[in-house]
């Protein structure tokens, strides 16, 4: 079985982060949940039960495991950060020395400061359930071929995690009918995106979307700190 890797040249050490978060804490939840993967599938497969992947079959169910391991991990490796100890509270990872969340005992329904979490094999329009002010952290991954077979399976692996400050006018806001039972959300436009593309801590160059000038800058700008990428090509490296 194929366990996936950190890949060094993928990590942007100047990555913008609140809280005193530091770019390498993220970088060590990456290596964290990787070996926390790989260890989990290596034990189902010996047990014959598969493995992560064709036991957690629904998408949903999928990203909310790999979402929420990311998040524990960079919580577990942070001096600055805690987990909200409420279920679904928001925002998913508190600063520890605010006095405020400390008295409570960082069970916060809905707080002002700290750091949302989502993860999704989407490249953009990733959603909430309402337009939030805050920072956010993405994590994108992608997964192997569901038709391969259990061993060939190519691993799950980080494409990009990326960061911003959002504000409310980020999202675009679905409501729904009094008739309806869909789930009201809302999903961040290109402005939001822009956001986070334009600070991402990893990332994989062939991940990279964007269109017209936008996906130039991020190009260039994910040249300044691959040099594997700037060396294969020069005309996005920049003085």
């Amino acid at each position: 079985m194929e366990r996936p890797e950190f890949q060094d040249n993928y990590f942007n050490p100047n990555a913008n982060l609140p809280y005193g978060v530091t770019p390498e804490e993220v970088g060590e939840a990456i290596r964290e949940f990787y070996d926390f993967y790989g260890d989990l599938n290596e034990f189902l497969l010996a047990e014959d039960h598969g493995r992560l992947e064709t036991v957690l079959r629904a998408n949903n169910a999928l990203s909310d495991f790999v979402g929420n391991v990311a998040t524990e991990e960079l919580a577990n490796v942070s001096d600055a950060l805690i987990v909200n100890q409420k279920p679904d509270g928001f925002p998913d990872l508190l600063p520890l020395d605010n006095d405020e969340y400390a008295a409570e005992d960082y069970d916060i329904h809905h707080g002002e400061e700290g750091i949302e979490t989502k993860c999704s094999k989407s490249n953009g329009g990733w959603q909430a359930h309402n337009n939030e002010s805050a920072w956010f952290i993405v994590f994108r991954y992608i997964r192997g071929d569901p038709e391969e077979t259990i061993e060939d399976m190519e691993p799950i692996r980080f494409v990009q995690v990326l960061a911003a400050n959002l504000d409310e006018d980020d999202w675009s806001h679905s409501g729904r009918s009094n008739e309806s039972r869909r789930t009201i959300t809302s999903s961040i436009v290109g402005s939001g995106m822009h956001k986070l593309r334009s600070n991402p801590i990893y990332e994989d160059p062939d991940a990279i979307t964007g269109r017209g000038e936008k996906k130039i800058e991020y190009l260039q700008r994910h040249a300044a700190f691959n040099p594997t990428f700037a060396d294969e090509h020069p005309e996005y490296v920049t003085e």
